[in-house]
Parts: structure tokens; C-alpha cells; sequence
């Protein structure tokens, strides 16, 4: 169990003393459970689902509070990893300290965020004591994986720590013909300049493989999900390779002031080739397709210098914080496309879909993204009380160009947001709050001609909390209890006079509960537990979505994860854990015509762990279940039975 964070206020907060929703994932968490993935890591998280459109192992795709999060809502160490079209950031569960969710606006303290939340992915950091670890992993699917993790001093030399994580998959998945294969490696070292000042410096490479286009067709008769795959893999392939380097300095003049600065430098490239239907024949068992290849580079530069003073005036005690941040990103997409043979339906045939022509050059774009931000926060102490204040000021500029037009597009969108958030920390544990909240997300593209080609404005998101956190004394347990209504504005609706253009007088409200517990209940056995209730809708537009729910998003999901191990005995060091996770029906359409079934899986796992090696084995979605979840006019099943074996030896 955690007991503090970073995420929700950029300083070292106890989670009980924090006014917002917070979780946290640590890593014994993500080894008990056998994720494989960020996504499977957080499926036991409150408010959070995860590959909400069905498997797609192409992304960490995530909701939280009915928004989705995996593009602005992706951070590492506390500083967004940026994304394009296609090119995002991939996170390897296996170099994770730990994975933290904040719940509600974050833009006080991030800048652009997504009215839902974040997701912050917290690297392995150099260790004091000597850690040396390796271990294999073997699963279905001829899932094949090695993986290392080293760390302590350099040359017995306290003042210089080393720390080397990595791993190498070779493996399929539950679609034919289609890979999972990873290379990672993160090298970092910390450096202890003097008494008091540190120096990290992080880096990673990561080389992956697999399915550009999981999708399976849909009879639009029957509304039936089939099992013909669209895509075929002769030709369906994502090949992506990213690397980042970075730095944190940190150096206290006293126990009262720190200064702090926080550097990353990233870089993504990807390639992706796909097939995809084009139209039915009139004989109504011909598919035609086309294929196509994305090729997209991302290159992303960001720099967080933050202050922090300790202070009291009279009786209140103060952790003053205060920063500038700046993120910068470039993206190049060019998108090429040409005809695919066909598919016999009643016999489909793969393995023969390369293009029928050379693809031709569709489309070129540019775009950059620059934000500046300026923050502060006051966190008060006065006896129980515990008083949160923070506001940002904002200023950014977007630049789209048409590569092959010459045609540019320009916004300058600056926003002020703000949070307050007010607690009360009782001698026995329990803790409710109150917290409100905003943000802002910049849009891309302009009105219609005849309304001046205005560019859009930001959206917006305004949220209102309250809940109840409890860490009873003595226990190693954490409860919590949220209430929020979140509404986002400035969203795109048709414009009802240029229906072929957009208008932003959409709104999107969210509003809910959730409940979640990690918990202790007797010596060696451990849980956790989450409830979510979603209630999300289109309040306004000018389309036929108004009043429907949005896509994917559930109205109820719950999870539950038990794990045992023997303390004495002649079972000591063995142990078993099984879980339970379901999501609720979901809408497959912006106008709620098409329903996806609710979802139920199964876990469970055994565990032994003697003189420093562990051999473990763990099983997802025990039934192999595989439901059909259709995102408008795309549809994929869900992730069937995962097993995965494996055995670890640390000294």
C-alpha cells in the first residue's frame, strides 16, 4: 500500500492529506496480478477503464471518469510524454516504481489536460542497496520474455548510483498472425553532488512490434461481430521505436527551500500498414479493401523548474510551490493509400494483401505545439485542517500545415486555471474533503468560411468533488469514497447553418461515485477492491447525440483482487490470489443504437517465493471469454485467456 504521491500536488503529500482522487498501482500490485500491461495494471483501479474499445495492443488505452485519458492524460515522471495521430509514447509496465492516477482537472499544476483525469508513470530510480534481479517469463500465445533489473552503488561508491532495467519479448497474441514483441532498456543513474544536491539522469529505448489494425467486420445485416479479420498479415504491421533521455535536479539550500528542475527529450517514429473494407459488392460476399501506411515522427522537449518553501505565518504552517514549465512538440504525418485485393466472405483467404498498386501520397500534415505555464500552490496546515490552492496561467500556440498545399493554421489559445480543495484530518483516520477544480485542452481546426475560419477555443472542464478518506491506525489499509460532477464545455457540435463544420457549443457532463479500498485483512493476506458509477452525458448539441450516453463508457464497473501467502509452516512462502473484474454495458454509437455487451473476467494465480527466487503463474480471464466491442464503425473482442509462467531470481 502507498502511502504517498507526488501527482497530486508535485510535492511529497500523504495521500490521507491530499483534497482529490488519487490511486496508485505499485509494482507488488502489478507482479500479484500478472499485468502485462499499463492498461491491466490499472483494470483494478477506481474510475478507470481500460481498453475500453476492446483489444487493441497497439495503445494504453484508458477512460477515467467517462474522458479518455491516453493522450493528454499520458505522463512519466510527472511530465506529459506527448502524442500524434499515431505515435505515442508506449510504457513497459516492467520499469514502473509504481503508476499513479489523479482523478478530476489537473491542469492547475499540468497545463493541457483532459477533463477526466491523468495517468502518471513513475519510473524505477537508482537504488542505495544493491538489487540484482533477472527472470523469465514464458505464456501462451508463444510468449517468450527475458527481463533484467540491476541497481545500487557504482564501485561501492555511495555518492554514485546505478540502476539497469530491461526486457526482451518475443510473442503473438490472440490474433492470428500478429506479434507483440519489445525491446526495452532503461539505463538511469543518480549522482550526489553534495549534501544538498542530487542529479538523475534517465533514459530509454524501446523497439516494439505488432497489429496496426486489430478490427473484425461486422455483418451489417445482423449486426452480428464475425470472426473475419479486416486486415491481414501479409501486410498489417506497427513497427515503432521511441527513446527519451532526461534529467532530475534537486538541490534543498535548507530544510525550509528546494529548488527543483525536471528535463525530458523524446523522440517517436512509427510505421504503420494496414487493410481495411472499402465497400461491399452487390453480390454481398465481396469485400473490397485498401490498404494503407502511416509514417509519423514525434519529437517532444519539456523542462519543469519548480520552488518550494516550507513557512508558517502564526499558527498555519505552509508548503509554498511555485514553477514555470514549458512543453514543446513537432509531428509529421504522411499518409499513403491504394487498392488491396478483395475478400470472399463466405471463404476468406489471408496471406495475399499486399497492394494491388503502389501507394500513392494522400496527405502530408505538420503540426507544433508550444505551451508555457506559470503556477502556484498553497498548501495550509492549521491543527486538522488541511487547505489546497493552486492557479496556472497558461499560453500556447498550435500551428497546423498542409504539407502538400502549403496551407497553414494558426491559434494562440491561453487559459487561467485554477483548484481548491479544503480537508479535515481527524486523529482517528478519516479525512473527508471537498475540492474544486478546472481545466482546458486546446482544439485544432477552425470554424466554417462563412463564420471567418475562427480557430476553436479550448475546451474547458470544471469539476466539483467530495469524498471521504480513511487510513484507520494500526491497519495497513486505505479507503476512499468520491463523489464528483464534472462537466466539459466548448465541446464540437454540427453547426446547424454549415453542416459540413463545427461549432463549439457542446457540453459533455459526467457525474458519479466511486469507492475503492487496498487493504490488509490478516497477516499475508492483501487486496483491493474498486466500485465505479458513471452516470455520463451529452447535455448539449446541435446533433442527434444529444442526451446519449458517449462511447464506451459504462455506468457501473466493479473489480475485486484477493492474494494469500502462508506465513509458517510447511507452506511458508506459498500463496494464491484470484480476481474478479466487470464493466457494465456500454453504447457502441453517438446516438445509442448499438449496445456492447457487459464484460466479466476471471484471475487468479499461485506463488512461491524461497531464498530470493519466485516462480509464479498467473491466468487472465480464466473462461477465455472474448466479448465483441464495437466503437462506431470499428469492432474488436476482448482480451481472451492470458497464462503466463514465470520465474524470478533476485540477490
Amino acid at each position: 500500500m502507498a502511502t504517498r504521491s507526488a501527482t497530486g500536488t508535485k510535492t511529497n503529500t500523504p495521500l490521507i492529506e491530499t483534497p482529490q482522487s488519487i490511486s496508485v498501482v505499485t509494482q507488488d500490485q502489478i507482479r500479484d496480478t500478472g499485468a502485462r500491461t499499463v492498461g491491466e495494471a490499472l483494470a483494478y483501479t477506481a474510475g478507470v477503464q481500460t481498453q475500453p474499445y476492446g483489444f487493441d495492443p497497439r495503445y494504453d488505452q484508458f477512460l477515467i471518469r467517462g474522458f479518455a485519458a491516453n493522450q493528454y492524460g499520458n505522463y512519466r515522471d510527472g511530465l506529459r510524454q506527448g502524442n500524434g495521430s499515431f505515435a505515442y509514447f508506449r510504457n513497459e509496465p516492467y520499469g514502473a516504481e509504481r503508476i499513479e492516477v489523479m482523478r478530476g482537472p489537473s491542469s492547475v499544476l499540468y497545463g493541457a489536460n483532459e477533463a477526466g483525469g491523468m495517468v502518471n508513470y513513475v519510473s524505477k530510480m537508482p537504488l542505495e542497496k544493491r538489487l540484482n534481479e533477472v527472470g523469465l517469463d514464458i505464456g501462451n500465445f508463444d510468449r517468450y520474455q527475458g527481463r533484467f533489473d540491476f541497481s545500487g552503488p557504482t564501485l561501492d561508491n555511495d555518492k554514485l548510483l546505478y540502476r539497469f532495467t530491461g526486457l526482451v519479448r518475443d510473442s503473438g497474441t490472440q490474433i492470428p498472425g500478429t506479434w507483440d514483441d519489445r525491446v526495452f532498456f532503461a539505463p538511469s543513474f543518480t549522482a550526489r553532488l553534495s549534501e544538498d544536491t542530487t542529479l538523475t539522469v534517465l533514459a530509454e529505448y524501446e523497439r516494439s512490434k505488432t497489429s496496426m489494425w486489430p478490427y473484425y467486420l461486422r455483418n451489417p445485416l445482423t449486426g452480428v461481430v464475425t470472426n473475419i479479420r479486416l486486415g491481414d498479415p501479409a501486410f498489417d504491421a506497427l513497427t515503432q521505436w521511441q527513446a527519451s533521455i532526461g534529467y532530475r535536479l534537486e538541490h534543498r539550500f535548507n530544510e525550509a527551500l528546494a529548488i527543483r528542475q525536471h528535463v525530458r527529450l523524446g523522440h517517436v517514429s512509427f510505421e504503420g500498414n494496414m487493410v481495411d473494407a472499402l465497400s461491399l459488392s452487390p453480390d454481398g460476399r465481396t469485400l473490397n479493401r485498401y490498404a494503407a501506411t502511416f509514417r509519423e515522427r514525434l519529437n517532444t522537449f519539456n523542462v519543469d523548474n519548480q520552488i518550494e518553501a516550507r513557512l508558517a505565518t502564526g499558527p498555519i504552517k505552509h508548503t509554498v510551490l511555485a514553477g514555470v514549465d514549458y512543453f514543446r512538440q513537432g509531428t509529421t504525418l504522411d499518409y499513403y493509400a491504394g487498392l488491396a485485393p478483395s475478400l470472399d466472405l463466405t471463404n476468406p483467404v489471408y496471406g495475399g494483401s499486399a497492394p494491388t498498386m503502389p501507394l500513392g501520397l494522400m496527405s502530408a500534415n505538420s503540426q507544433t505545439l508550444g505551451q508555457v505555464g506559470l503556477y502556484a500552490q498553497d498548501q495550509m496546515a492549521l491543527g486538522g485542517w488541511r487547505l489546497t490552492i493552486g492557479g496556472r496561467q497558461d499560453f500556447a500556440a498550435l500551428s497546423n500545415r498542409n504539407d502538400l498545399t502549403g496551407l497553414m493554421s494558426d491559434s494562440e489559445p491561453s487559459k487561467f486555471t485554477g483548484r481548491a480543495g479544503l480537508l479535515y484530518l481527524f486523529e482517528s483516520g478519516l479525512a473527508p474533503y471537498v475540492n474544486y477544480a478546472t481545466s482546458f485542452l486546446p482544439q485544432t481546426g477552425t470554424t466554417a468560411p462563412q463564420r471567418g475560419e475562427t480557430p476553436f477555443a479550448p475546451t474547458t472542464g470544471e469539476s466539483l468533488e467530495a469524498g471521504i478518506k480513511y487510513q484507520p491506525l494500526g491497519w495497513n489499509s486505505y479507503f476512499t469514497a468520491t463523489w464528483f460532477n464534472l462537466t466539459k464545455d466548448n465541446v464540437l457540435t454540427i453547426d446547424p447553418a454549415f453542416p459540413t463544420f463545427s461549432v463549439q457549443t457542446g457540453q459533455i457532463r459526467s457525474r458519479g461515485a466511486e469507492l475503492e479500498a487496498v487493504l490488509s485483512l490478516a497477516e499475508g493476506l492483501k487486496g483491493i477492491a474498486s466500485y465505479s458509477y458513471t452516470d455520463a452525458t451529452v447535455t448539449r448539441s446541435n446533433g442527434l447525440d444529444l442526451g446519449k450516453v458517449p462511447i464506451g463508457v459504462p455506468l457501473q464497473q466493479a473489480a475485486i483482487f484477493l492474494d494469500y501467502t502462508w506465513q509458517g509452516g510447511p507452506l511458508a512462502g506459498f500463496g494464491v490470489g484470484a480476481g474478479a473484474r466487470w464493466i457494465g454495458q456500454t453504447w457502441a454509437d453517438d446516438i445509442n443504437t448499438i449496445r456492447n455487451p457487459a464484460v466479466a473476467a476471471f484471475d487468479a494465480g499461485v506463488h512461491y517465493d524461497y531464498r530470493g527466487m519466485r516462480l509464479a503463474l498467473n491466468a487472465r480471464n480464466l473462461s477465455d471469454e472474448r466479448v465483441p466491442i464495437c466503437n462506431g464503425g470499428t469492432c474488436a473482442f476482448t482480451q481472451g485467456r492470458t497464462v503466463l509462467g514465470s520465474a524470478t531470481a533476485r540477490w
